[in-house]
């Protein structure tokens, strides 16, 4: 039995000692930094499901309140409206024609994060960056 004890001791320091990998005692985490903390994900607000359904139930079809893409023909062309996506810069000029959302939208709206706004543009309801204006969230108004 002791015997039994004894290899059994034998075969877990072993593991221990040589399941340690390339770094093995030299006190290096995976980061280079033995104190640095793990890295975080970075994430970005986005809009809700909840927020999604007040949007398209305030735009949809007979409400009177047209997207102002559809209110106004032609306003943006088709190729700048596929230009605005998650994660990209708002295309050269469209900065200046964002609309805030209308008062009666806004109001069913908590404020939006800090250093973050919430536009329109043409038939897209945009989650923006301030500081960049970055395209965090982009939801169509026309379905």
């Amino acid at each position: 039995m002791a015997m039994l004890r004894l290899s059994l001791m034998l075969l877990l320091g072993a593991a221990l000692l040589f399941g340690q990998g390339k770094s093995a005692g030299k006190g290096k985490s995976r980061s280079g930094d033995p104190g640095a903390p793990a890295k975080q994900a970075v994430t970005h607000p986005a809009f809700r499901d909840a927020e999604i359904r007040i949007l398209l139930d305030f735009y949809r079809p007979g409400s009177g309140n047209l997207p102002p893409g559809i209110a106004r023909k032609d306003e943006f062309p088709p190729g700048i409206m596929k230009q605005i996506a998650r994660g990209k810069g708002l295309p050269p000029g469209l900065a200046n024609k964002l609309e805030p959302f209308p008062p009666p939208l806004a109001r069913q709206f908590p404020a939006p994060p800090p250093g973050y706004r919430r536009m329109i543009c043409g038939t897209m309801a945009l989650l923006l960056e301030d500081s960049t204006n970055l395209v965090v969230d982009a939801v169509s108004l026309v379905q």
